[in-house]
């Protein structure tokens, strides 16, 4: 599987933990080798364009901004971004 960014960005919140447990379970689960960076530098978040957390972003792009996806959603989106070169 190709090299992905994957990250959560967040102030810390308890949702904000949420996401990134569950983003890393799921990713865990597609390839053990996938890593997922939680990034509480809410200047980088506001960078990306994103106005609410938590966020959700592969290779810098916004998946999700201010909500928890389904697993199924962050499933699909791994997926997805990885098969891009």
């Amino acid at each position: 599987m190709e090299k992905i960014n994957i990250q959560v960005f967040g102030s810390g919140c308890p949702t904000c933990k949420i996401l990134y447990e569950k983003v890393s379970q799921v990713a865990q689960q597609i390839d053990s080798s996938l890593t997922v960076e939680y990034v509480t530098d809410i200047t980088k978040m506001v960078e990306l364009g994103a106005m609410s957390s938590p966020v959700f972003a592969i290779n810098n792009k916004i998946i999700t901004a201010g909500r928890i996806p389904n697993e199924e959603e962050i499933k699909s989106a791994i997926e997805e971004n990885s098969s891009n070169n």
